[in-house]
């Protein structure tokens, strides 16, 4: 493999030659005896001199130039980081740019994610709301065929205008009139009819009145004024009710707070109209003026 020549190796070679040369010449001023010999000794020495200053000149020149190499080196070396810096400033801008874009993304799927779950809230009260309806609607649904039921079973069984539940029929003061009597003269009007005031003795058929109630407009006047009269009082002993068989009175669905006998004369009891159909009893005086609700026994058939 050959070897690679170098400057220094050239520069070499040339002081070899040159020094060569100077000491062939000195041999040759030494062998001659003539009379210029003296000549040629200067001669030599001033090529000598020359030769030297040739050589220091070319080792300058050499280390210069390695000098300068270097600087292009490191120029070179400069040039190249800085084309590296650019180009990472470069990507270094693209990545930022892609990193906001993500963000604005960002950003904007979640502000999409709020929104759908905004919607999907309210689908879900929709949904409930539709939900509520719906059952409110099967409620009514079943109250209207036992209502038609009722009736037709009362069309045949209780006189026109009464209501039927199992073996009895209920007749309720109209509430598109004015009138509205005592306990005593309710229970009187009843009698006409061949029945007597209401005797509610079982939860059923609490609960069947007041089924019938709220479907009925509620009379002008406030709430106490537009009860019914049903059969019971505490008129013989106070606190002590009883119902016109004077069977005493086991389960009440009085309101809350009653019955407190307001001023000492409040012995007789009327149902009104209620959100509860378990709380809708209240007592006052006999003498008030209520409609009323008559109840008459049926034979079986």
């Amino acid at each position: 493999m050959d070897k690679k020549v170098t400057t220094e190796d050239v520069n070499e070679l040339r002081f070899s030659h040159c020094y060569s040369k100077t000491r062939d010449k000195v041999f040759m001023v030494r062998a001659t005896n003539g009379p210029s010999s003296q000549i040629f000794r200067v001669t030599t020495v001033i090529l000598g001199i020359l030769c030297a200053v040739l050589m220091a000149t070319v080792i300058g020149l050499c280390i210069s130039f390695k000098g300068l190499t270097e600087k292009h080196i490191l120029l070179s070396q400069n040039s190249v980081a800085n084309n590296n810096l650019t180009l990472l400033m470069t990507n270094y801008a693209h990545l930022t740019s892609s990193l906001m874009t993500l963000q604005t993304n960002y950003q904007e799927v979640i502000s999409f994610k709020d929104s759908m779950q905004r919607e999907r809230d309210r689908d879900r009260q929709v949904q409930n709301l539709l939900q509520e309806q719906k059952e409110s609607l099967l409620s009514k649904q079943a109250e209207l065929r036992s209502r038609v039921t009722e009736l037709e079973q009362s069309c045949s069984r209780c006189p026109a205008g009464w209501e039927l539940l199992q073996s009895s029929c209920y007749f309720f003061s109209p509430v598109d009139t004015r009138e509205r009597l005592s306990w005593y003269q309710s229970r009187e009007r009843c009698n006409t009819s061949g029945a007597d005031l209401v005797v509610i003795d079982s939860q059923g058929e609490q609960e069947f009145i007041q089924r019938i109630l709220k479907g009925k407009r509620v009379s002008p006047g406030d709430w106490f004024s537009a009860g019914y009269w049903i059969g019971v009082s505490d008129v013989q002993t106070e606190g002590v009710w009883k119902w016109l068989d004077g069977t005493e009175l086991t389960q009440g669905f009085w309101l809350d707070g009653e019955p407190n006998d307001q001023q000492s004369r409040e012995d007789c009891a009327g149902t009104h109209k209620k959100e509860n159909p378990l709380k809708t009893w209240n007592d006052a005086p006999c003498s008030y003026p209520l409609k009323w609700i008559c109840e008459m026994k049926m034979n079986e058939p």
